[in-house]
């Protein structure tokens, strides 16, 4: 079969359409030399510019996305201030005055509960009153009192400043000690230790015995008063308890300053007492009412 010929130019029948044309090489000679073909030559900035414009005028078909749903997001809470942000600024609002109390409640603050700690079981400053341990504390009470004795106590428990070789404080004839009163649990009185444990005392007004052995675990106290009336003691209710007692009487502040001894309660020496106003020999008569050791029985002891 013989191969198809070429049909030259000229209009298209109306039976077959063609999408392509095969010219004769002389009108291929013909258009190509009407139409030369431009030199190549490289991209410029402008083609580089309108390279995307071109490209967003015929976007390139893109490929099917999939969709992902994504859970709705909460709106983000508001930020609310703290206390402490709240507190300065009604702290910068308030006046100078009130601003510069609350700086010395904020120093005393950490100060307030280390002297109460201090003055509860370490030292503790006291003022006698009434007449009960005369002449020794509140000498001019029968005259001319006018201030009270100051005293410092000792309220520590483990006797001194408390080293290992003091673990324990003990009691002695002729210390001084404040004691909850067995009368009056709310009162704190001041008296003398005159018995310990296994002593026998030879009572005074208004006790109804002659004489009372002190028991265990207890002492026997009085005031230095030589009126028996004038002083609210062991005559009146008995041996105390060494549970009752609070303190140990280690200085006189005020009137005049003086460390007390209690060794020398037994020479009959008052501490101070250079022009001897209190007598040579003080209070013999009540070291003389106490039998040493009647009984044998151990020393109080606090732990």
């Amino acid at each position: 079969m013989p191969p198809p010929q070429p049909t030259p130019e000229g209009p298209p029948t109306g039976k077959t359409t063609s999408r392509f044309r095969v010219l004769a090489p002389e009108m291929a000679k013909i258009r190509s030399s009407r139409s030369p073909v431009p030199p190549t030559t490289p991209p410029s900035a402008s083609a580089s510019a309108s390279a995307p414009a071109s490209a967003a005028a015929y976007p390139s078909p893109s490929l099917p996305q999939t969709q992902t749903q994504t859970p709705p997001q909460s709106s983000p809470r508001p930020n609310r201030p703290s206390l402490s942000s709240l507190f300065r600024q009604r702290y910068a609002t308030l006046p100078t005055p009130i601003r510069r109390t609350f700086r010395v409640l904020r120093i005393l603050a950490p100060i307030v509960p280390i002297g109460i700690f201090f003055s509860e079981h370490v030292l503790q400053v006291m003022w006698v009153r009434g007449p009960s341990m005369t002449p020794f504390l509140n000498e001019d009470y029968e005259t001319m009192h006018t201030k009270s004795d100051m005293v410092l106590v000792n309220m520590w428990p483990f006797g001194g400043a408390g080293w290992p070789w003091e673990r324990k404080r003990r009691l002695e004839r002729g210390m001084i000690v404040t004691f909850r009163s067995p009368a009056n649990p709310k009162h704190t009185a001041i008296k003398r230790v005159i018995g310990l444990p296994g002593d026998r005392i030879t009572t005074r007004e208004p006790c109804m015995k002659a004489s009372q052995i002190v028991p265990f675990n207890h002492v026997w106290l009085e005031g230095d008063a030589e009126d028996p009336k004038k002083s609210l003691d062991s005559n009146t209710y008995g041996p105390v308890s060494i549970s009752l007692i609070t303190g140990r009487v280690i200085a006189v502040l005020r009137p005049q300053f003086r460390w007390l001894k209690w060794r020398d309660w037994e020479k009959g020496v008052v501490e101070g007492d250079g022009d001897h106003r209190f007598g040579e020999n003080y209070r013999q008569d009540v070291r003389q009412r106490v039998l040493k050791e009647a009984v044998k029985l151990e020393r109080p002891q606090i732990e």
